[in-house]
């Protein structure tokens, strides 16, 4: 325990030169770091940790403990920023349904620290990924059946995650268990109001 303590120690205080080398927000912030999965059990590659290298080479950081759906270093999401604060962050997928369902592990980049940190808010959002029109915020979707679809967006407002939308179809069925439509349900947070839409239409 005592070992392994010091050696956290000295990846916290190691130079300030190995993260000069590149730097880890703006442009080129992509070659700052390599990442590396690291499988704690040859027996389970999917259970591990991720290696983080300055681009001098030297370790700076391990995230301990992190299921890896991917099993590998080329399944590791990097390069993105999650936050719209110019640094790249790091996404871990944990877990995949069939269905295509996905978990992750979000850790965002801290240039305070040096550090990526793991974010909660990030975290629970399944099947996280960007918004294609607005940088400042992340968008999730999962999926309940074939037709039955949820979707979520939030976004970062004074550094605070905040839920923003939230879309689901599904089929709507009657006593009887007869089909009636597809309910379309539109919820908008704004102004601390709640404003729902909601629609029925023949066709998913």
């Amino acid at each position: 325990m005592v070992r392994r303590l010091v050696s956290m120690a000295l990846l916290c205080c190691c130079a300030l030169s190995a993260w000069a080398a590149a730097p880890a927000c703006g442009p080129g912030a992509r070659d700052a770091f390599t990442f590396e999965w690291v499988p704690k059990d040859q027996s389970d590659s999917t259970v591990g940790s991720v290696r983080i290298k300055a681009a001098s080479g030297q370790v700076v950081q391990v995230l301990d403990g992190l299921n890896n759906y991917w099993h590998d270093s080329d399944g590791l999401r990097t390069g993105r920023d999650y936050n719209n604060d110019g640094c790249p962050d790091l996404i871990v997928t944990d877990s995949m349904a069939a269905i295509g369902n996905e978990s992750v592990a979000a850790f965002l980049y801290d240039p305070a620290t040096g550090r990526f940190a793991y974010s909660e808010p990030l975290s629970v959002i399944g099947g996280l990924d960007l918004d294609p029109r607005d940088r400042n915020c992340v968008t999730g979707s999962w999926k309940g059946g074939a037709e039955d679809v949820f979707t979520d967006k939030h976004c970062w407002i004074k550094g605070k995650l905040v839920l923003k939308e939230e879309y689901s179809v599904s089929p709507l069925y009657n006593a009887e268990g007869e089909f009636q439509c597809y309910e379309h349900v539109r919820t908008v947070y704004r102004d601390g109001r709640k404003r729902i839409r909601r629609d029925c239409t023949r066709k998913f």
